[in-house]
């Protein structure tokens, strides 16, 4: 409050204190829009207002924290009339400061919060037990860590590390804190400190990893306290680093801190940009086509000419690339020259006709391809399932036929994007791919990144004297971090150390110092003072003087030191590099040491070896009364400052090497923030092709960081009409009446081709018109509204939704939302309780009625709130699993809605059942799904739309569904938008708006029952009609009603999804060992617990054993069965065996994998209880379980060896192959155990069928050499599931109707995931009564069965 001001923390020099009261958003607006001459020079708010970009710090100062008043905030568009800036610098300007403000208001707000929290609790005891979670006035989210203390300083690769511990709440305690969400990696926080005299600090850091109360316990001595590693985001900022580290080692006023964390604030996701546009302002950095794209008060843009480059050499594009195998046209008629698209003339439809029948492009493709390729800024607009993408393949082909000696630069807003598109230039056949940056999640990305390509480099090319600057600038930064380690070690400790204490005996005591450093090499004292050698040698004497040794035995003095010295190879170097090679850092040879000599020290009198331990603990004291305190501290500052600098000499010499490597390379990929750090590596590469994917999502203020100087040809591909960049504040977003004179979340796309400014005439754009996504009814919702030019592609007349009696259905309801608690974090989130029942039995009446593979169904919302909602009702049932995105994960912890013990808990990689994806709107961007249910949430009386009021949003939400759409929702309340009231005409005009939705049988119509409440749908009736689907044969499917594509039904998907889960499980209970191992506990009391704990390891394969029981037997068993009878009842006279149809050997194959993972977490545990602290404890539990391992690993053998037999007498040589690698695996489990068995007879067999089969069984080979063949199996961790299994399991969910085979050995397979039969190859494999098997398997292929039928008719 005001009036407190006066009592309130302040900084000396600053105006701006901190009020009590809260700090309440501004009545008249956010923003100050006065003139800024004005503003910075007759009266800036604060110490970090600047009229120059370029003088503004990124993070907030405390004094700017502290000021209420409002920020300067500049109008996106140029006004006349006032004193601003013009063209590229206004550009940079209100770029830099609308992204600066939209980043960090959230953190001055919390930082603010926080300081008034610390203020009025500072006289009190930290809590032990407290709730982090905190919330603004301002709704500004963020969790506040209290009683926080320094544990250590480290210096790192970055530089100086702070672990700081603070009071750990009850919920976070143990490694919960690890799985909670809180201190990511690379997270924003901020360290605020309090002290006596009422003045406020605050430090700036980013997350390196945190570290849990167990992991600190033998540090703090009890359960309470966890911590945090973290580096300065300002690493340069050294008056921020001493002012810290004084206040953390409390050497001015006693100092309270607390941690704020920043809920999903990523320094990388604001730091680069902001400093790239900084540097952009100030070395006035030429921008590419920045004559184009900058804002202009003028309503006619600059004409765009034809890409600058495309007159060298060739003037004409060779888009025979493109080509498809077997249809040829004329060389002349496959060449663009871009002339003729930039002139109009006639040509330019011969081309494109030409195109469209060459190759696979469609006509819309084809016109932006050569529309592209004559603008040197291009802009193609695409909607919803266009093929973006495939549009920008094939633009890099033919732009790197047509230059091919420069990289083309491909930018992306996010690494998936990015990922998706270089995966598909790589099957493209583009292999020659560089990826910067380190955010992929993909294994197969991994060689193509930068950090793995380095090792393919050229290097032979390097002279010696760059050789030598890279070896000298590496020398440098590795003694300089010898450095900062030593003094970072004299600031932890609470003992002298000799580099505390040396200059200090040199300058005041030069005698002792003599005698401390005397062993140092002379020649060595020639180099550097950076050279560590020059400290150590004395710090060695000085460290065992100080603990009362007497060094007078000059052997044993060397053989110390020798010891000593080996720490670090780096303490013979010196700043710049050199060695002296010609002595060691002790070199007794040339310089003995001579036994210390007495002398006269004051009034002591004694020889310093002399001293009593007692007279040298005095002279430690004295020494540290005579030492300035913050000594090490500003050492340790100006060691980070000269440590930095010598990383920035390297950087740049390993940036050029970088440079030369990438130069040879096709294509760069990197996200938008990527091209801003690592823009030197770009600009010295002189690229002139730029493709940015997605673009419509990108800033403008990313766009930027991409336009290189050097390039000439920009093409930008996109929607702005689906999602805009995000915003964090409505007052800068175009949607809100006050953001629309900032507009932020305007892209550079959606300004050129849709300016939102009166009478501005848009850049020329290529429209992609041909969708191959959605079902013509759903995409008709789209033509009605934002795409009156889309059209169909033949392949979307998708198959209906079974059980459903249209594919597109408004479920209408008046049922009100949820009253939201204003007292929670997520009070600005809503639900709708009718909604999400609705939903959830829909969705259970869909899965009942469908053969849907995992992920075919999908949930969007617009809020949170709803989301967690739909989360707990759907959770717990056998009917589906629930796949929830990281961030829509983490969106729930953030407010309260979801667990932290639950972070981990939903998983996209497990298949358990069916599995339902759960989705926030703006997550589901570029995804898609079969069925889409939407859920609105809003119905209020004040009509209140709330996010579903925007195009983009509603665009998005309607564009997801391949085959059915349904909305649950409040049409009454949306009517009010535009768009929505669009949308529901059009389901009104079909008469698909109801209050109750239809279910029916789709092949008996008349059977159809009406659902407007959620328990409703239980009670829908199955259809028990006869299914009368009849044959070409002219019989019909004697089963009950069942949905037509259940007739071509194949087993694979099913072995897929237990394949995958098996390796899921396998993968689980490998990462939570070392949980297991960390919360064992030792000692008698804790058996019970220790024993459930082993006890839930080894049930935990036990679920997905059971299902893998229950479908074979169920029924693959049967079906075979009835197979083998169908045999005999068109006469073959020949029942086969089962297993011949292989379908229930392979369930057999994998219900022994998960077996043989049990017992070889059996093993790890058995060996894990062997090596415990406790052997007496813990002996009887691992004896015991030793003999259930050993037993059971004999009796697995024993059972698979049945399996085997069958694979052998049927000719299954890969699955034979596979088991006997189970076997050999679980010999391995007992034989690590003590149980010699004899698997010799295993191995020869396994041997000769790989040899004998290379591309069957053969494939096997790497799991067989995992083995490792001369211990024969006793690794039991042995990896079975190499990338070749995987794909082989994988390819048996391929199967689609009519591609069934069979090979001449009986095995059926599917013809469009193998080329021929993945068990035996289509090599015929002599056998007893083969003729019969070959004469049953003929009616496994759909056609001849018919055939079968049908003759078998006709004799009756």
């Amino acid at each position: 409050m005001a009036t407190f001001a006066d009592q309130a923390p302040r900084l000396s020099t600053k105006p701006n204190c901190l009020s009590l009261e809260p700090r309440l958003p501004h009545v008249e607006g956010p923003f100050d829009i006065d003139c800024p001459v004005r503003l910075f020079w007759l009266n800036p708010h604060h110490n970090n207002d600047h009229s120059e970009i370029g003088r503004i710090r990124v993070l907030p100062t405390t004094d700017e924290i502290l000021c209420l008043k409002r920020p300067y905030m500049p109008p996106k568009d140029a006004q006349d009339g006032t004193l601003e800036r013009r063209g590229k610098a206004r550009m940079l300007d209100v770029q830099f400061r609308h992204l600066r403000y939209d980043a960090l208001e959230p953190v001055i707000d919390a930082c603010y919060h926080a300081s008034q929290l610390l203020t009025i609790a500072f006289k009190e005891p930290s809590p032990q037990d407290y709730d982090v979670r905190q919330q603004t006035v301002r709704g500004t989210q963020y969790s506040l860590f209290r009683g926080v203390r320094l544990e250590d300083a480290r210096f790192e690769a970055e530089g100086i590390h702070l672990r700081l511990s603070f009071a750990c709440p009850a919920r976070l305690r143990q490694r919960r804190m690890l799985s909670s969400g809180h201190f990511e990696s690379g997270m924003l926080m901020a360290l605020i400190g309090l002290d006596t005299e009422r003045t406020l600090s605050t430090a700036f850091l980013m997350v390196e990893m945190c570290q849990s109360t167990e992991s600190m316990k033998p540090i703090t001595g009890d359960h309470l306290r966890a911590s945090v590693v973290a580096s300065f985001v300002e690493p340069s900022d050294t008056n921020t680093i001493r002012q810290t580290l004084y206040g953390l080692k409390g050497l001015l006023n006693k100092e309270r801190f607390v941690i704020v964390e920043f809920p999903k604030v990523l320094v990388a996701g604001f730091n680069w940009i902001l400093k790239h546009l900084q540097f952009l302002s100030i070395s006035n950095a030429e921008i590419a086509f920045s004559d184009l794209i900058t804002p202009s008060s003028t309503l006619r843009n600059k004409p765009i000419a034809t890409p600058a480059y495309s007159d060298r050499g060739s003037s004409s594009f060779d888009l025979s690339v493109l080509q498809e195998a077997g249809k040829f046209s004329g060389h002349s008629s496959l060449q663009l020259d871009p002339d003729f698209m930039a002139s109009g003339a006639a040509k330019q439809q011969d081309i494109i006709e030409n195109l469209c029948s060459t190759t696979t492009l469609d006509h819309g493709q084809a016109t932006a391809l050569c529309q592209n390729l004559s603008r040197e800024l291009a802009f193609t607009q695409g909607p919803p399932g266009t093929g973006k993408t495939f549009l920008g393949v094939s633009l890099a082909k033919v732009i790197l036929r047509h230059a091919p000696k420069k990289p083309i630069l491909v930018a992306c807003m996010t690494n998936h994007a990015l990922d998706n598109f270089l995966s598909d230039l790589i099957k493209q056949g583009i292999t020659k791919v560089a990826r910067i940056g380190s955010g992929s999640k993909e294994e197969w990305m991994d060689k193509y990144t930068l950090p793995s390509m380095r090792k393919t480099f050229e290097k032979g090319d390097k002279s010696l004297r760059q050789k030598s600057k890279s070896d000298r600038a590496f020398n440098a930064v590795q003694a300089l971090w010898t450095q900062g380690n030593t003094w970072c070690e004299s600031l932890n400790t609470r003992t002298l150390t000799w580099a505390a204490v040396a200059e200090h005996l040199k300058s005041r005591y030069p005698h002792l110092y003599s005698d401390f450093s005397r062993y140092e090499s002379p020649r060595a004292q020639k180099v550097s003072d950076i050279r560590q050698g020059r400290s150590e040698a004395g710090g060695y004497a000085f460290e065992q003087w100080s603990i009362g040794k007497d060094l007078t035995d000059t052997e044993e003095f060397s053989r110390s030191a020798g010891s000593f010295f080996s720490k670090s190879t780096a303490e013979s170097q010196s700043m710049d590099g050199s060695t002296d090679s010609g002595c060691s850092s002790l070199d007794l040879s040339l310089n003995p040491p001579r036994i210390p000599v007495p002398y006269p020290y004051d009034d002591l009198g004694q020889s310093v070896w002399s001293m009593p331990m007692d007279v040298r603990a005095a002279w430690i004291t004295r020494w540290k009364s005579e030492l300035d305190s913050s000594s090490p501290i500003d050492k340790l500052a100006e060691i980070q400052r000269r440590y930095l600098e010598a990383k920035r000499i390297k950087r740049e010499l390993f940036d050029q090497s970088d440079a030369k490597g990438l130069a040879n390379q096709e294509v760069i990929g990197l996200t938008t923030t990527a091209c801003a750090k690592y823009w030197p590596i770009l600009k010295s590469l002189d690229l002139e092709t730029l493709i940015c994917e997605e673009a419509g999502e990108v800033s403008e203020a990313q766009t930027i960081t991409t336009l290189l100087p050097s390039i000439k040809h920009a093409i930008f591909i996109g929607d702005p009409l689906q999602l805009r960049p995000q915003v964090n504040h409505s007052s800068l977003s175009l949607e809100t009446t006050y953001g629309a004179k900032y507009r932020l979340d305007e892209s550079l796309f959606e300004r050129m081709v849709m300016p939102s400014t009166s009478g501005k005439e848009p850049v020329p754009v290529s429209k992609l018109d041909l969708q191959r996504r959605m079902h013509p009814d759903v995409a008709q919702l789209l033509r009605a509204t934002l795409y009156p030019y889309l059209k169909d592609h033949p392949s979307t007349s998708h198959l209906p939704v079974a059980g459903m009696a249209h594919r597109t259905f408004w479920l209408d309801h008046q049922e009100p939302e949820d009253a939201p608690n204003l007292l929670s974090i997520g009070s600005k989130s809503y639900s709708n309780a009718f909604e999400c029942a609705m939903i959830c039995e829909l969705v259970r009446y869909l899965l009942n009625t469908n053969d849907f593979d995992s992920g075919e169904i999908a949930i969007l919302v617009p809020y949170s709130k709803q989301l967690a909602c739909l989360k707990d009702k759907l959770t717990g049932t056998r009917a589906c699993s629930i796949a929830l995105s990281q961030k829509d994960k983490e969106d729930l912890i953030d407010m309260g809605l979801l667990d932290e013990s639950e972070l981990s808990e939903f998983r996209t990689d497990v298949e358990v059942s069916p599995m339902v994806r759960l989705a926030t709107i703006d997550g589901f961007q570029g995804e898609e799904a079969k069925v889409i249910i939407l859920s609105t949430v809003r119905s209020n009386l004040q009509d209140r739309v709330g996010f579903l009021q925007t195009t983009n949003r509603i665009n998005v939400a309607c564009s997801r569904a391949r085959n059915g759409f349904y909305i649950v929702g409040n049409s009454k309340l949306l009517r009010s938008i535009d768009m929505w009231e669009t949308v529901i005409a059009d389901f009104e005009a079909k008469g698909r708006l109801d209050t109750s939705i239809t279910t029916h049988c789709s092949r008996h119509p008349h059977l159809a029952q009406a659902v407007s409440k959620p328990h409703q749908f239980q009670q829908v009736l199955a259809c028990n009609e006869p299914c009368n689907h009849v044959f070409n044969c002219g019989h019909g499917c004697p089963e009950t009603c069942h949905e037509p594509v259940l007739h071509d039904r194949m087993f694979g998907r099913k072995m897929r999804m237990f394949a995958r889960n098996v390796q899921v499980y396998r993968k689980n209970l490998q990462q939570g060992f070392e949980w297991f191992t960390d919360n064992f506990q030792p000692g008698p009391l804790s058996g019970e617990v220790n024993t459930a704990m082993i006890k839930l390891r080894m049930l935990y394969m036990m679920p997905l054993e059971t299902d893998i029981v229950r479908y074979r037997d169920e029924v693959i068993v049967r079906v075979e069965a009835d197979m083998a009878r169908t045999a005999m009842y068109l006469g073959n006279g020949y029942a086969p065996d089962p297993i011949s149809l292989s379908f229930k050997a392979r369930l057999d194959l994998l219900y022994f994998h998960c077996r043989l993972t049990l017992l070889q977490e059996a093993a790890r545990i058995i060996h894990f209880l062997r090596d415990f602290d406790n052997p007496i404890h813990t002996q009887h539990m691992a004896k015991t379980l030793k003999m259930l391992t050993i037993q059971q690993a004999d009796e697995n053998i024993a059972e698979a060896e049945g399996l085997v037999q069958y694979c052998r007498t049927n000719s299954l040589l890969r699955l034979e192959v596979e088991t006997v690698l189970v076997q050999l695996c679980f010999d391995a489990v007992a034989d690590r155990l003590g149980s010699i068995g004899d698997s010799l007879e295993r191995h020869e067999r396994a041997e000769h069928l790989m040899a004998e089969n290379p591309d069957t069984a053969g494939i096997l080979r790497p799991c067989y050499q995992s083995l490792d063949p001369e211990t024969k199996g006793k690794d039991s961790t042995a990896e079975l599931w190499t990338p070749k299994t995987r794909e082989f399991w994988e390819k048996w969910g391929e199967y689609e109707s009519g591609s069934l085979r069979h090979c001449k050995n009986g095995h059926p397979y599917s013809l469009k995931a193998f080329h021929d039969c993945p068990e035996c190859g289509g090599r015929k494999v002599h056998r007893e009564q083969i003729e019969d098997r070959e004469e049953f398997v003929k009616n496994l292929d759909r056609e001849m069965f018919l055939k079968a039928m049908a003759r078998f008719s006709n004799q009756r």
